[in-house]
């Protein structure tokens, strides 16, 4: 009876083990969402970083991780540490922004043009109060739409 049991806790073990590896397999190759043809919810920068800072719940719920649409007008074009382009846009205040990282680099794109970049809402990241810095808003993996 006791090898038997063993067996059976053997056996249950490799199933288990062979489904960790699949389940992670699968998810390891899970494909990109195409965000450049697909859905998005269309939004102004401006009010885009307003639900943010105002409602953060009805903000995530409805905008994190999602394919957002945002028009607005540039603030300043940059590119990072990895040569991705940044485009920071405009919100209601002064130093806060949408922080863009682009997927394409754009070279037509300079401060004052109006602009629709479509991304993934990675979501908001606060700023700091005491320094009177405010947060922003981020979006990942954007393209220009026209």
């Amino acid at each position: 009876m006791k090898g038997r049991r063993k067996r059976n806790v053997f056996i249950f073990l490799i199933a288990a083990a062979v489904m960790g590896f699949v389940t992670g397999y699968l998810l390891w190759n899970k494909p990109h969402k195409d965000v450049k043809d697909a859905d998005s919810i269309q939004i102004t920068s401006i009010d885009l970083y307003k639900i943010f800072t105002e409602d953060s719940a009805i903000a995530k719920s409805k905008y994190l991780n999602s394919i957002v649409a945002v028009t607005g007008e540039v603030k300043q074009v940059s590119t990072n540490q990895q040569n991705q382009q940044i485009i920071l846009l405009k919100t209601q205040l002064p130093d806060a922004s949408v922080n863009c990282t682009m997927e394409e680099n754009t070279k037509d794109v300079k401060p004052g043009d109006s602009v629709i970049l479509k991304g993934i809402c990675s979501g908001y990241i606060n700023g700091d109060a005491d320094m009177g810095l405010p947060g922003d808003v981020f979006l990942i993996r954007c393209y220009r739409s026209i």
